[in-house]
């Protein structure tokens, strides 16, 4: 768990719509986005008919919300995918989260359409997954 030395946060795991989509949805890890993506499927939707991004780990803001900048990796996405103008926020439900979340419906400009949309239950898109599976989770060491 970790990152190799050189890595650009601009570039992120991602898994682009099949056609052109105006909507994005974010996530904090690769897991989540493919956790959400096997929650669609469980549903019956096509996931792959909007765009998915991870930003690789929580996006931290300043103290001062108004002063944070944007992830590097969904402004890049943005940059790269000029018709996106809804992205839907799936951060995790912890406090880390939830203050991401705010921020970047804060800070982004108005031009798109943000919505926040956290797991139904669980910490995250992956945890979800596991209650809707019903996989027990192995108790933590001590």
């Amino acid at each position: 768990m970790g990152e190799v030395n050189g890595s650009n946060k601009h570039f992120s795991f991602s898994i682009p719509a099949r056609q052109e989509s105006h909507k994005l949805h974010l996530f904090e890890s690769a897991i989540d986005l493919l956790s959400y993506g096997t929650l669609e499927l469980l549903s019956g939707r096509d996931w792959l008919r909007e765009n998915c991004l991870s930003l690789a780990g929580i996006y931290k803001p300043k103290k001062n919300v108004e002063e944070s900048t944007p992830p590097a990796a969904l402004m890049q996405y943005l940059k790269d995918f000029p018709q996106i103008n809804e992205i839907a926020l799936h951060l995790d439900n912890d406090t880390a989260g939830r203050l991401a979340a705010k921020t970047i419906q804060t800070i982004l400009p108005p031009s798109y359409a943000v919505s926040d949309e956290p797991p139904e239950r669980g910490k995250d898109y992956n945890d979800y997954l596991k209650i809707v599976l019903r996989i027990r989770q192995p108790r933590e060491r001590e």
